[in-house]
């Protein structure tokens, strides 16, 4: 089982993962932002794209678990980026 699932391993979607994740955490804290703010129209078009992108990954990692890694540290990237900028305002 892991030996296929290795087999069917591309890096090049697992960086395309990685990058989407680290995308949608961004994403996901401007959605915040905007809902804090009540700003509605801008809310929804960031939830869209959120849910989007989120489909990708979906779809990538239940053709394979292991996607679920690069998705992880995506996410981890995406959230600390936003953290970091935000605490320097």
């Amino acid at each position: 089982m892991l030996s296929q699932l290795l087999s069917d391993f591309d890096w090049t979607r697992a960086a395309i993962i990685f990058v989407t994740y680290v995308i949608i955490d961004i994403l996901y804290a401007m959605y915040v932002i905007c809902v804090s703010k009540r700003q509605a129209v801008n809310a929804a078009f960031v939830s869209s794209f959120l849910y989007s992108l989120g489909a990708y990954g979906v779809i990538s990692y239940s053709k394979n678990p292991l996607y679920v890694v690069p998705l992880a540290v995506g996410a981890f990237l995406g959230t600390y980026i936003v953290v970091k900028y935000n605490s320097r305002e």
